[in-house]
């Protein structure tokens, strides 16, 4: 086969194999939406462009955004397809969006609060703002909980899967996280879906909160719309490398999660939860020269 030819033949299969559309959310402006929340939240710390206004950002905010819900949402770029009713949705749901970038500020800013008063590293909310993979994990996952909310589809995925991809911290964007929540570390923590987490929580790095198990219907296809993750109840902490499992185990309030620790039964408040193993000891020998 010729060069044209091939490349008929990849266009035919995608189509046939994958049946998408050729219009979805672009990767690069994810990156962009990313970049303009932030720099909306804290103008003093992020600028998109040298000397532009913060209502000029906000203003590229709800055209970028705008048109990747209209992507996401009908599978057509604004620009070549979709109707004035589509449009016009699309706009509307941006400006939900915006309309909410004050609570986001105050969710970020209780973030970086928590994590100032539960680092004795951290040496003040400058550092922890710039170089904190929890905070700014936390907080491209908060923008795209906002948006799983107004139940636009893939686009929150993507945008934590780019914040997956930055900090090695996976939150779904359809799990419920609560205020004032630290996360030290962080590599390798996974929040699935279905995940509820209450308010003042500490992560540290390698969490789990996952499924005990995947229901199927009679079928034999997974039944998708039921509670498969945990309920991490207010004050909790959750040691390095600890999992928790299953949706219906809740780890009451004020609990401590050791490091290790499998957990897949739920556990009262004030409890703590130990990972017991023997270290055994011995010596070395004595080195001669």
């Amino acid at each position: 086969m010729d060069t044209q030819e091939i490349a008929t033949h990849l266009v035919r299969n995608s189509y046939r194999m994958f049946k998408g559309r050729t219009c979805h959310p672009e990767p690069d402006a994810i990156r962009q939406i990313v970049l303009l929340v932030r720099a909306s939240l804290l103008p003093n710390y992020f600028e998109v462009q040298a000397q532009s206004s913060l209502t000029a950002t906000i203003e590229q905010l709800r055209k970028v955004l705008t048109e990747q819900i209209h992507r996401a949402t009908y599978q057509e770029c604004m620009g070549k397809g979709g109707t004035a009713e589509t449009h016009d949705a699309a706009r509307n749901t941006a400006d939900k969006f915006i309309e909410q970038l004050p609570l986001l500020q105050d969710l970020f800013y209780e973030d970086v609060i928590e994590t100032l008063n539960g680092d004795p590293a951290a040496t003040g909310s400058d550092e922890i703002i710039l170089t904190y993979p929890g905070v700014l994990a936390l907080g491209i996952y908060r923008m795209a909980h906002l948006l799983y909310g107004l139940n636009v589809p893939l686009l929150p995925r993507m945008m934590t899967e780019y914040g997956h991809r930055l900090t090695g911290i996976d939150l779904h964007p359809g799990a419920t996280i609560g205020r004032g929540i630290m996360i030290d570390h962080g590599t390798g923590i996974v929040v699935g879906e279905t995940a509820v987490v209450g308010n003042h929580v500490k992560f540290y790095q390698g969490v789990t909160l996952g499924a005990l198990y995947f229901p199927k219907d009679e079928a034999g296809e997974l039944i998708r719309q039921v509670k498969r993750h945990p309920t991490v109840e207010d004050y909790v902490v959750l040691y390095a490398n600890s999992t928790v499992l299953g949706g219906d185990t809740v780890i009451g309030h004020h609990s401590v999660i050791g490091s290790n620790a499998w957990v897949t039964e739920s556990v009262s408040p004030y409890s703590k939860v130990v990972y017991e193993t023997e270290s055994i000891v011995r010596p070395r020998g004595i080195q001669h020269s």
